[in-house]
């Protein structure tokens, strides 16, 4: 359901039940199969490419300095000037695609145009299938093997999603394109915090030299992370709106 329409009680026994989820035992329907989920997945894969909004991006996405491996891809109609706000001093190449909060795609037209949606962005940055990582609790067994079956990407357990985007998450260590649509602000907190130069080793001594020096170690790796979901400005406004609250 709308998380709109929920009740602040009903939401967080929801965030409850999903931590506490082990990874698989949602229910398939009983005419699910990997046949049919893939057979409607290819059709919004097929329905997506078609779209203008998707040409448009791609066109954007080449514009912007984003790196495709696809000989059709878009290319930029004019040379970036590096003044500009959004010029890159390389072009993007991303090792790494992680996708999180899609919802079941066997059971939701909308998650299978946000998988497309993935798909086809993963395709035209030239991120391998085995490098696309996917995690959301409600993911039933159909859901899996059709992403792994359909070579799609990988799906990953509770443990591991949580090295990516838990509250103890590691810091990422190569190029990764994270696709987060509509996913909730703390799975956006939790991924910034590992990766966005705040240290995460307990070292609470408060030294501002050291917290530069760890920035700067950081910044020099180069590794780049960038979202596609929410403007965090929208977060931000929720948070006001909610007086601070957590939740």
């Amino acid at each position: 359901g709308s998380r709109r329409k929920m009740s602040a009680t009903a939401f967080r026994a929801l965030q409850a039940g999903s931590t506490t989820r082990s990874f698989g035992v949602v229910e398939d329907s009983s005419d699910a199969s990997v046949r049919k989920t893939w057979s409607q997945i290819d059709r919004a894969v097929r329905e997506i490419r078609e779209a203008q909004f998707t040409k448009t991006l791609l066109q954007q996405l080449g514009e912007a300095g984003f790196y495709s491996q696809r000989a059709d891809a878009p290319t930029s109609t004019s040379t970036t000037s590096t003044s500009s706000p959004n010029a890159c001093d390389a072009e993007l190449r991303f090792q790494q695609m992680v996708i999180l909060g899609l919802g079941s795609p066997s059971n939701s037209l909308v998650s299978r145009f946000q998988l497309a949606l993935a798909m086809v962005l993963s395709e035209w940055l030239g991120v391998r299938h085995e490098s696309v990582l996917l995690y959301d609790p409600v993911f039933t067994p159909i859901d899996v093997a059709t992403l792994s079956e359909k070579k799609i990407g990988k799906t990953l357990d509770r443990t591991k999603a949580d090295v990516l985007c838990g509250e103890s998450a590691a810091r990422t260590k190569v190029n990764t394109f994270w696709f987060m649509p509509h996913c909730e602000a703390v799975l956006y907190n939790n991924v910034l915090r590992a990766n966005v130069g705040v240290d995460n080793s307990g070292d609470s001594s408060g030294d501002s030299s050291g917290d530069a020096k760890r920035t700067e170690a950081l910044s020099s790796k180069k590794v780049t992370h960038v979202f596609l979901g929410n403007k965090f400005c929208t977060y931000d406004l929720r948070w006001v709106g909610r007086r601070g609250d957590p939740e």
